[in-house]
C-alpha cells in the first residue's frame, strides 16, 4: 500500500472524512481513509446527548451515532488505516507518512477536527468531580450550587443559562471584554438574575483542601487579583484544530484553523479541508457530514482537470 499512489487520502475518521472517504468511494476514487485513533468517530463520543438535527435518523447519543458510522465505514475494507497518525507531510511532494510508511497522493482532504482546550489551573474532575468539562456527565452534582463557569462562547452561555435553571448562582468568567455567543442567548442570560457576568478575568488558582472552594481570579488588563467563593465549575473554553501537523504549508487563521474557499479548497492545490477544522466552521453533525460530501465533490473536480 505505501507505493500505490492514492486519487485521494482522507485524514481523519469522523464525520466529515469518513462522510468524504465514503463518497469519494462510491464515485470510483481509489480512496484511503487514515485515522490516529484505533477507532472511527472522531468527536462523536463526547456527544452525550441525542443527536436530533439528522433528517435520516435519530440517535441516543454520540456513541450511537459512532457505531452507525463504523457500520457505514465497513464497505472501504482495508482501504482505511486505524491508529495510525500522520508524522510527517510533503503537500509539494504529495505524501503524507504514517508508522513508517510515506504514502503519496494525487489529492488530500484534511479532517482530523478539534480538542478540548483545557486550563492546567482546572483539572477536569478535580475536587471530587466539583470541576467539569462537561456539565452532561453529572448535572445533579451542580443543581442549586454557588458555581461559575469559565468561557464566553455559545456552550459557556448555554451551561450557564442551565445551571442557573436548576437553582444555581453562576458567576460567568471569560477573558474578553464582551461575551461573544449568540444574541438570542445574550438576552436571556440579561434576564435571568441568577447569573453574574465577569469579564476581563481569567483563572490563576482553584482552591480547597478536598471539595472546591474558591477561585483565585486575575484581572488581565490591570493584573487586579480576587478570591470568588464558589463549590462548582464549568470549563468551556472552546477547542482547537488539529493542524500541529500542517504548520508551514497551509493558510491557517489566527486560531490554527484552515482557511478555504467554497469549495473547501486550502491554500495549496489539490488539498481540501472539511468538518470542525475548517476557518469558521459551523460545527454539528450534519454541517461535518454536508461538508464531507462536498469535499469529495471538490476532490473529483479537481482530478478530472488534471487528467
Amino acid at each position: 500500500m505505501a507505493d500505490r499512489v492514492s486519487d485521494v487520502i482522507v485524514i481523519g475518521g469522523g464525520l466529515a472524512g469518513v462522510g468524504c472517504a465514503l463518497e469519494c468511494f462510491d464515485i470510483q476514487l481509489d480512496t484511503l481513509l487514515v485515522e490516529s485513533a484505533p477507532v472511527l468517530g472522531g468527536q462523536l463520543p463526547e456527544v452525550l446527548h441525542s443527536v436530533r438535527n439528522l433528517a435520516a435518523a435519530r440517535f441516543a447519543s454520540g456513541a450511537d451515532l459512532q457505531h452507525s458510522l463504523q457500520e457505514a465505514a465497513g464497505i472501504l475494507g482495508d482501504r482505511v488505516r486505524l491508529a495510525a497518525p500522520v508524522t510527517s507531510v510533503d503537500l509539494d511532494h504529495r505524501w503524507i507518512e504514517t508508522g513508517g510508511d510515506r504514502l503519496p497522493f494525487r489529492s488530500l482532504v484534511v479532517a482530523t477536527g478539534t480538542r478540548e482546550q483545557y486550563l492546567a489551573a482546572a483539572p477536569d474532575g478535580a475536587f471530587g468531580g466539583d470541576i467539569t468539562y462537561q456539565l452532561e456527565i453529572d448535572p445533579e452534582h451542580f443543581t442549586g450550587s454557588v458555581a461559575a463557569v469559565i468561557g464566553g462562547g455559545d456552550s459557556a452561555a448555554l451551561d450557564a443559562l442551565a445551571l442557573a435553571a436548576d437553582g444555581a448562582t453562576v458567576t460567568l468568567i471569560h477573558r474578553s471584554p464582551v461575551l461573544h455567543a449568540r444574541d438570542d442567548v445574550l438576552a436571556q442570560l440579561r434576564a435571568e438574575s441568577r447569573i453574574d457576568d465577569l469579564p476581563g478575568w481569567e483563572l490563576d488558582t482553584a482552591r480547597g483542601p478536598d471539595r472546591l472552594e474558591a477561585l483565585e481570579l486575575a484581572q488581565r488588563e490591570t493584573g487586579e487579583r480576587r478570591t470568588l467563593a464558589v463549590n462548582r465549575l464549568v470549563v468551556k473554553i472552546g477547542r482547537t484544530p488539529n493542524t500541529d501537523f500542517l504548520a508551514g504549508q497551509l493558510e491557517l487563521d489566527g486560531a490554527g484553523a484552515v482557511v478555504v474557499d467554497g469549495d473547501l479548497h486550502t491554500s495549496h492545490a489539490g488539498v481540501f479541508a472539511a468538518g470542525d477544522i475548517v476557518a469558521d466552521a459551523y460545527p454539528r453533525v450534519a454541517a461535518a457530514l454536508g461538508q464531507g460530501s462536498l469535499a469529495a465533490r471538490s476532490v473529483l473536480r479537481y482530478l478530472q482537470g488534471r487528467s
